[in-house]
């Protein structure tokens, strides 16, 4: 060995350098997009499930208000209140203090009802941001009637109600909130597809102090 050279050394093993193939990309971006999909399919299914129970609660909210009305009520009141059948129930108001807030973004038809700044009015004319002081839109009002429509939560609510005599001086009152939901799908004929929800509640008031409820759906 030469004098100063240095000793030899065995050269380090070569990997070739291997790049992602067209295909593996193709097969890693179908994965992400699957997953994405189903991860705003979730998202989707629970903004709508909870819309629903929103919606239910604001239902049970309507219906135990007026059992609480009938609760304070004379009997003569109770038993003076028209009978009816579930076939053919009578329609009644929705409570002013259910009256949704009036929103600037909102088209109005005929008959919507809205509260504003501590008083309640009901639409004479359809509009939009069109404020309820507006005399030639809109009629300050104390009372509702059964004609009010009246839409909240993204869906309209109609109450009804009708009255049974099971047993002498005990009558049995049945509520029942319907909500209309509509949705932007549309039936095979063209025609908005929209879906309908309903809940019940019986309270029976007796003339000597009997006085329960349930719920029935």
């Amino acid at each position: 060995m030469l004098s100063g050279s240095s000793p030899s050394m065995s050269p380090r093993p070569r990997f070739p350098l291997r790049a992602f193939t067209l295909v593996e990309v193709m097969m890693a971006a179908t994965i992400v997009v699957v997953a994405f999909i189903g991860m705003i399919e979730a998202i989707a299914v629970m903004s709508s499930s909870m819309a629903h129970a929103r919606r239910q609660v604001f239902a049970s909210q309507i219906i135990d208000h007026e059992i609480e009305k009938l609760r304070s009520a004379s009997w003569n009141y109770i038993n003076g209140l028209p009978p009816a059948n579930v076939s053919n129930p009578t329609s009644i108001a929705i409570d002013l203090q259910f009256w949704p807030n009036w929103s600037a973004r909102t088209n109005y038809q005929t008959d919507n009802v809205v509260s504003f700044a501590g008083s309640w009015y009901r639409c004479l004319s359809a509009n939009s941001n069109q404020a309820p002081t507006n005399t030639l839109y809109w009629d300050e009002v104390t009372t509702a009637i059964d004609t009010d429509i009246v839409t909240i939560l993204g869906a309209q609510y109609v109450l009804t109600r009708y009255v049974t005599n099971p047993l002498p001086n005990i009558k049995e009152v049945n509520f029942t909130v319907t909500w209309i939901v509509p949705t932007s799908r549309h039936a095979a004929d063209g025609t908005p597809l929209n879906f309908s929800y309903k809940r019940s509640n019986s309270a029976w008031f007796g003339q000597f102090g009997l006085n329960l409820s349930y719920q029935k759906s």
